[in-house]
């Protein structure tokens, strides 16, 4: 005879509120390792959406006015957005002096919750685990972000030490040390031009025209006229920049300043009267 039990048996339970604070569901950490899901939530409901909340969205929100209203509200932690994967980062966040700080309910970054943290913020601070998982992550964070960049509505990306996320580095580094990491964060250009250049070969034209290519692909996914003007416009100079040593270096191999006063001398016999 099947015996009923608890949904979250064996979990350290979360309330998870709406913006205003009312509670709406539960959140579940697993306490055992060798478990199915780290993180369960309560079922869907009428007032519950997991992909259209944000835990500690309301207390961050709250941190977040009551930074701005002070003078110096901007250059401190607590006008700092910062989104981690779980509940445990969050509190362990917070209690390093980070108020501001929210976590995605158990899913990946959907598009009701980035718009949440643009209600909040301009540019909020995505904080990911250093290893495979979590780059993949803000893999899939940028390619979200992308069609609905606004002017001066973006993100930016903080990667952690490897092995380690939020509440291990608080644990044996100290606030300083995830201070550190949230401002050393790449801006979301830098983080999309990192995803298509890092661990490439691009040695041959066909491959250095398949970058820009792909380039043009992506940034003609941004949605807005101006931002997508201007991605085009960096990652016109980042591809200079990036393929000046290759060029510099096949132009040694043709014979340098010989191999140009050559083809000058060339072009001025051909088409001297």
């Amino acid at each position: 005879i099947p015996v009923p039990y608890d949904r979250f048996r064996d979990r350290v339970m979360f309330p998870i509120t709406d913006l205003r604070g009312r509670i709406i569901a539960f959140g579940g950490r697993a306490l055992e390792k060798d478990v199915p899901a780290k993180y369960l939530n309560s079922p869907e409901t009428p007032l519950f959406h997991k992909g259209s909340n944000l835990y500690n969205g309301a207390a961050a929100r709250e941190a977040v006015h009551a930074a701005k209203s002070t003078k110096a509200g901007q250059e401190n932690a607590g006008a700092t957005v910062i989104v981690v994967e779980g509940y445990v980062d969050v509190i362990a966040m917070v209690t390093a002096g980070f108020p501001a700080t929210v976590a995605p309910l158990g899913t990946a970054l959907t598009e009701d919750q980035l718009g949440l943290l643009w209600k909040m913020a301009d540019e909020p601070v995505l904080c990911f685990d250093g290893d495979g998982a979590g780059v993949r992550a803000a893999y899939r964070a940028v390619d979200l972000a992308l069609p609905r960049l606004k002017p001066g509505k973006s993100l930016k990306f903080a990667l952690l030490p490897q092995g380690q996320d939020p509440d291990d580095l608080v644990r044996s580094a100290g606030r300083d040390a995830v201070a550190d990491v949230v401002a050393a964060a790449r801006p979301l250009a830098g983080m999309l031009w990192a995803r298509e250049t890092e661990g490439h070969q691009f040695d041959t034209p066909e491959r250095r025209a398949a970058l820009e290519a792909r380039l043009n692909e992506i940034t003609a996914s941004i949605g807005d006229d101006a931002v997508r003007k201007y991605y085009r416009q960096d990652f016109s100079a980042r591809l200079g920049a990036f393929f000046a040593p290759a060029q510099r270096q096949g132009f040694a191999a043709r014979g340098g300043e010989r191999g140009q006063s050559w083809r000058g001398n060339f072009q001025a016999r051909s088409f001297s009267p």
